[in-house]
């Protein structure tokens, strides 16, 4: 459709013009007459008087394509022979499996516990941690199952303490002869 026929075509929308010929034109010209109705359509839809203009029915339509398509029936599915086999043999090995799984896991468990007592039976006791006896005295063990040390163990543990007090002294001395010796950097 040309441009002047839009034209003419608006025109006659917006009343601009009256003339009997244009109006036959767009009766007779199924664009120009389709033009007029969107012309009217965006006309309506700018004044927004759409709801009245248009009334759409869409039940009907929809109900008459849902009654025109093909109605598919499809056959019935029969169980073939393999799988009827399968499922039965299914349901005789499930509790077999279920046996299997709780017997495993009751010879887990008692091998489990077996190791765990033969493991304690041949533990050692806890060691007592040994600490140095006091250089003013002697320690006592805080531990209730402890037996009172004999005189000569006594006397053993004094004899102990003081070589160990005289070999830190020895130690002592020779440091400080050996820092006497060696100039430190301060006198340079």
């Amino acid at each position: 459709m040309s441009e002047s026929k839009f034209e003419t075509v608006s025109s006659l929308v917006d009343n601009f013009h009256h003339e009997d010929a244009l109006l036959d034109d767009v009766l007779k010209d199924n664009d120009m007459s389709e033009t007029w109705q969107r012309y009217h359509l965006i006309g309506d839809v700018l004044r927004d008087d759409v709801a009245q203009s248009i009334d759409i029915d869409l039940s009907d339509a929809i109900s008459n394509a849902i009654a025109e398509e093909p109605t598919v029936l499809a056959p019935l599915k029969k169980p073939s022979l393999p799988s009827v086999v399968k499922a039965k043999v299914v349901s005789m090995v499930k509790p077999f499996g279920q046996v299997a799984i709780a017997a495993s896991a009751a010879g887990l468990m008692v091998f489990g516990v077996q190791t765990n007592v033969a493991d304690n039976d041949t533990a050692t006791p806890y060691q007592v941690v040994q600490t140095g006896l006091a250089v003013g005295g002697v320690a006592q063990p805080v531990s209730l199952n402890f037996q009172q040390n004999t005189r000569a163990d006594q006397q053993q543990a004094i004899v102990e303490q003081q070589r160990r007090f005289h070999a830190l002294l020895q130690d002592h001395k020779q440091q400080m002869k050996f820092s006497a010796v060696i100039p430190s950097s301060k006198d340079k």
